[in-house]
């Protein structure tokens, strides 16, 4: 039975896309219903905040091959 052939992923950039992103629609509905709107260098913590979290956690349960 042949192998299956798979293209090649850059893990790394797929992951930090998809944290990226989520990290923003997170930050944007933070502030769409907080009771006071951040200013936008708060958000820009925040956002970064979360990013710098999710990837740590993901880093310790994935191994992206260096």
């Amino acid at each position: 039975m042949p192998k299956k052939l798979r293209p090649p992923v850059k893990l790394w950039q797929l992951v930090s896309r998809a944290v990226e992103e989520g990290a923003r629609f997170a930050t944007s509905r933070f502030n769409k219903y907080a009771l006071a709107p951040l200013p936008e260098s708060e958000r820009d913590r925040l956002h970064e905040h979360i990013e710098r979290e999710v990837m740590n956690a993901l880093i310790e349960v994935l191994d992206f091959g260096d």
